[in-house]
């Protein structure tokens, strides 16, 4: 040993040199092995069913608008910042330990129980509020990130929040398509996310327990402002839009041919009292012969087929951009026009009826996006 210990004092570069390459190779290693434990594909391990609900909570995240806008697993189940990415991984060990000592029952009464602490309302407001993100950035005594980890780290509002095309949940009142005060409701009755989006990712509820949510307080509260079941246009924002044909950037239309006739929002919606809110083809034969189905399933399915198009188009544009980015290329009005055109995209997007309240104006806005995608594409593939 003492021979060995002789060498290193002769050899000291050599030793230093190959104890910094052991750090750095062995630090690589271990940030790689967090990379791949902290993806879906892993998680999946664990949670493999398809569908909604306990065990299937990777398959439900890929069909949801989260994964669509590239934040994973960890970006939520995780506070921001190194020690919040540090902890969530030490919780994956304990998660791990569980896995293999306890029984199916007890794994699923734990997921169909989950915590408040599992997901944080600040864990939101991150994201979606721009005061959220820059009161945890200022609290933070620690840099968020070192190393590329995962995208919570980076995000930076209002920066991401417009270029993922949404609102400022905390100032912004049209939410999501509706008229919605999140101030208001969490001001003024302590709510927290959770209270209205518990599951929003891995349960989500169907359109109409949403609406019999909303309901059911603005029933219990009849006596203030609240909007009551016939006050439509009040709340549905994109729905009321779309049928006078406005709403979109930049792009002209006419009053859907429905509205030009009179024809109102219950005319159509027979069933809400009953608690069924979205008419389908067969609510047109209450005024119309049968062919008014085949109309009513044709701009559905034309406008559902541009509508998948553009997102599809959407993707490629992003990313066609965040490359942009990484070279250093001036994308400044790039950016501008790809934010144009998701403002629109998301308006045809949240009216929900592809195309049925007004097929012209919707089908002319979503080309509109096709042509903005285009143009950013172009120019972004032009030497420079």
């Amino acid at each position: 040993m003492s021979r060995f210990f002789a060498w290193c004092k002769r050899h000291l570069l050599i030793v230093t040199l190959l104890a910094v390459g052991f750090f750095l190779v062995f630090g690589f290693i271990n940030i790689q092995i967090l990379h791949m434990t902290s993806e879906p594909e892993f998680c999946a391990l664990c949670h493999p069913a398809q569908g909604v609900g306990p065990l299937a909570e990777v398959d439900s995240w890929e069909h949801s608008g989260h994964s669509e806008a590239g934040v994973s697993c960890l970006d939520c189940h995780g506070r921001p910042g190194v020690l919040g990415y540090m902890k969530a991984k030490l919780g994956g060990l304990k998660d791990t330990y569980m896995q293999l000592t306890i029984s199916k029952e007890e794994k699923l009464s734990i997921l169909s129980n989950p915590k408040a602490e599992l997901v944080p309302p600040e864990h939101c407001l991150f994201c979606h509020s721009d005061e959220g993100n820059k009161s945890y950035r200022e609290k933070s005594k620690l840099p968020l990130q070192v190393v590329h980890m995962r995208l919570l780290d980076t995000v930076k509002n209002p920066e991401f929040r417009l270029r993922k095309g949404l609102p400022d949940i905390m100032n912004d009142t049209f939410v999501g398509g509706t008229h919605f005060d999140h101030s208001f409701h969490i001001e003024s009755f302590e709510f927290v996310c959770r209270d209205c989006h518990f599951g929003v990712v891995h349960n989500p509820m169907t359109k109409t327990d949403r609406m019999n949510f909303c309901l059911m307080c603005h029933a219990e509260n009849k006596d203030s402002s609240a909007p009551q079941l016939q006050d439509c246009t009040v709340c549905h924002e994109a729905q009321f839009d779309m049928n006078r044909g406005t709403g979109a950037l930049e792009v002209a239309g006419d009053e859907s041919i429905m509205r030009q006739a009179g024809v109102g929002c219950l005319d159509c919606h027979t069933g809400v009292t009953r608690g069924t809110y979205r008419p389908s083809g067969a609510t047109c034969l209450g005024c119309h012969d049968d062919s008014y189905v085949e109309v009513f399933n044709m701009w559905e399915s034309e406008t559902g087929a541009l509508l998948e198009e553009i997102k599809a188009q959407r993707v490629e544009v992003e990313e066609a951009l965040k490359k942009a980015d990484e070279v250093h290329r001036n994308t400044t009005e790039a950016w501008k026009r790809y934010e144009k055109g998701l403002y629109n995209l998301k308006l045809v997007k949240n009216d929900g009826t592809r195309g049925v309240h007004n097929v012209d104006y919707a089908q002319a806005v979503l080309k509109s996006v096709g042509k903005d995608f285009s143009a950013v594409l172009q120019e972004l593939n032009k030497s420079w």
